[in-house]
């Protein structure tokens, strides 16, 4: 209801639901077919499979985002250049074409603390977290 009203949630908001996308309604396996076609689109995935493929495929880039994610933080942002930087964003469902070079990597910081936090079985969160982290963001 915050997103929805310009709010972008905040980490600890989004690990105190953390159980409610890993064994619910609202895990991967358990979404609504049009559902994961949305998520796939989001994560520029092709939605036009049937949904057994779509969560599979769905689940597979997720935890290879998460994984890369990982490398990410070990490597330290610092790291990375203005359009690595940028990138890296993209993935993630940020469109930074209008943010300055702090405001990504203060976004992809906060993305990097939720992601490295989450277990497997929690795919269905970080999925979701590409949209509710990215939609107001900077507004």
């Amino acid at each position: 209801l915050q997103v929805q009203g310009g709010a972008q949630p905040q980490l600890a908001q989004l690990l105190a639901v953390r159980s409610l996308f890993s064994g619910s309604l609202l895990a991967l396996n358990r979404l609504q077919a049009d559902h994961v076609r949305a998520l796939s689109q989001v994560l520029f995935l092709t939605p036009h499979l049937p949904a057994f493929f779509l969560r599979h495929r769905l689940r597979s880039h997720i935890l290879e985002i998460r994984h890369l994610d990982r490398a990410l933080l070990h490597l330290g942002l610092g790291q990375l250049s203005e359009e690595e930087l940028r990138a890296a964003c993209y993935l993630r469902g940020l469109n930074s074409t209008h943010l300055g070079q702090a405001e990504c990597r203060a976004w992809l910081e906060q993305w990097l603390r939720l992601s490295c936090e989450l277990q497997a079985s929690e795919a269905s969160l970080l999925a979701h977290s590409m949209v509710l982290l990215s939609l107001n963001y900077s507004r």
